[in-house]
């Protein structure tokens, strides 16, 4: 059994709130849906596919991120009834070449819905404005056009590709904050 209170025993995690979506820190009810997300052909085909031990342990790294670098992804929950739309946010994990702001819709459900753009939308605006970054990467692979359509439709331009040490090769949009 999962302790609710263990999700907020090191520091308390902000919300940001948008009309349709809340944005939460990742939270031990968010877990299914994250292995959902991550057995699917969607995310198999862009190589994130994994059993859901792994998956679990993939989503604990999300919780830990927060509690290494004060700052990680958070997760959007429809208001209209509380369930998982996606992941959105701040990441910069040890080896990535540089801060990112990353997102996935969790369910093809919610894809071309318009979730995606105003959740990634409000944590443009988070890193930017409370946590003080000026500029920030998304990395998008060439096979994810529709990611790197919503990365230009938020302002941002294709700004070279960076190489994973695992020797993938992804492009780099740059989106900049307000000067």
């Amino acid at each position: 059994m999962t302790d609710p209170a263990l999700n907020t025993a090191f520091f308390a995690m902000p919300v940001v709130d948008r009309p349709r979506l809340r944005l939460v820190a990742p939270l031990a009810r968010h877990i299914a849906a994250y292995q959902g997300f991550i057995a699917s052909d969607r995310a198999i085909s862009r190589g994130w596919g994994a059993m859901p031990h792994q998956a679990w342990r993939n989503f604990a790294a999300l919780l830990e991120h927060w509690i290494l670098r004060g700052f990680g992804p958070f997760v959007a929950e429809a208001k209209s009834d509380g369930r998982a739309t996606g992941l959105f946010g701040p990441w910069h994990p040890e080896g990535q070449a540089e801060r990112e702001v990353k997102w996935a819709n969790c369910s093809g459900a919610d894809a071309g819905q318009g979730c995606a753009f105003k959740a990634a939308s409000a944590m443009l605006g988070h890193v930017f404005g409370t946590l003080g970054w000026e500029t920030a990467a998304s990395y998008k692979s060439y096979d994810n056009d529709r990611s790197a359509a919503l990365a230009r439709r938020l302002g941002a331009a294709q700004d070279g590709v960076w190489t994973t040490p695992r020797g993938t090769e992804l492009r780099v949009f740059r989106h900049r904050g307000q000067a």
